[in-house]
């Protein structure tokens, strides 16, 4: 990803997320030297998107989203591929995430590719709704 990425990223966002970040929170993430940051095309279409951010000795993916028309084809699940090998080659013991209590398709994923519900965030979106943190062991 990079920064004259942000207008095709934003708005994706817009359209998956009930409320989306801040475009600033892209920007700020993205000039960050820790941060990984991707986007996913098809047919010359951005059709995803990821950002994580190093954190010690684990990895954080801040945000993930795929298109609404790509879901469950794989393509997050092979993003998430690549960001579980770029932790590993970085040595980092652990890799983690929040996510929507309510959000069951992806918490269904997160637990096919061997995440663990660590605990639950109350009120950790700006809407009030609240997020479990997930994690994974990286060998």
């Amino acid at each position: 990803m990079r920064i004259d990425d942000l207008d095709r990223v934003y708005k994706l966002e817009m359209k998956l997320f009930p409320n989306p970040w801040p475009k600033s929170f892209f920007k700020n993430d993205l000039i960050s030297q820790d941060t990984v940051a991707f986007v996913v095309e098809y047919k010359g279409s951005m059709i995803g998107y990821s950002l994580s951010t190093f954190i010690n000795a684990g990895f954080h993916i801040t945000n993930i989203a795929v298109d609404e028309k790509y879901q469950r084809q794989g393509v997050a699940s092979k993003l998430m591929q690549k960001l579980e090998n770029i932790a590993t080659e970085n040595g980092c013991h652990y890799i983690y995430l929040e996510v929507r209590t309510n959000n069951t398709v992806a918490i269904g994923l997160y637990k096919s590719l061997g995440y663990n519900i660590l605990f639950k965030r109350r009120y950790y979106y700006i809407d009030g709704d609240d997020a479990y943190v997930m994690d994974k062991e990286l060998e």
